[in-house]
């Protein structure tokens, strides 16, 4: 049962690398331009937001979190964890809890309220404040833990010395990108419905 649960998680988590790549690929375009993020998003979104693949991979997330929470179990379980037990435990829980929070508000917000979810619905919350001071964390840890989580998995099947060193990456990642959709590397100004959107969150002065 244990070894058909790890199978299945590893199984998925290769398809689902296809869309990390796809998605991650407009988050790195937007270090350089908001034209260059908004032309690869399009690019993309045009293979995941189709609406089968869409639901296909709505799926795919749910049932990898719940794969995932039983082999966390089997992680808190277990009597000696070393440091890379401890980094794939604390990097998979945030990992559950991000991925539905991110997935749900993007939904809500492109299916429901009717808003695009482009550059500028990131870039609203590394804006504005308050929402700037929990946000910009929240989205450095998400490209931390999946590196680390990433990064543990390849290290539990051919454990090598860089790994290590490569846990830096996420966390530089993160910085990057953040620092885009944030301003810090070119002037944003975002869109009235953006900003009208944002109004309704508590705190938020436009």
């Amino acid at each position: 049962m244990l070894r058909s649960a790890v199978q299945a998680h590893r199984t998925l988590a290769a398809f689902l690398l296809i869309f990390i790549v796809l998605h991650f690929a407009s988050h790195f375009a937007a270090i350089g331009s908001i034209a260059g993020q908004s032309a690869t998003r399009r690019a993309t979104g045009l293979i995941y937001q189709f609406p089968l693949i869409e639901a296909g991979l709505i799926a795919g997330l749910a049932a990898q979190i719940a794969l995932g929470i039983t082999l966390l179990r089997r992680i808190a379980r277990r009597k000696r964890k070393g440091a890379w037990h401890w980094l794939q435990f604390a990097s998979g829980a945030y990992l559950a809890i991000f991925i539905v929070n991110h997935t749900a508000s993007a939904v809500i917000t492109r299916l429901i309220i009717g808003l695009d979810t482009n550059f500028y619905w990131p870039a609203g919350t590394l804006l504005l404040a308050p929402l700037k001071y929990g946000f910009a964390p929240y989205y450095v840890l998400a490209v931390t833990s999946l590196c680390s989580h990433l990064l543990t998995a390849l290290h539990f099947r051919r454990p090598a010395r860089w790994h290590a060193f490569a846990l830096m990456l996420g966390p530089i990642a993160g910085c990057a990108i953040v620092a885009a959709y944030a301003g810090m590397l070119y002037p944003i100004e975002l869109p009235r419905e953006y900003l009208e959107y944002f109004d309704f969150y508590p705190g938020v002065s436009i």
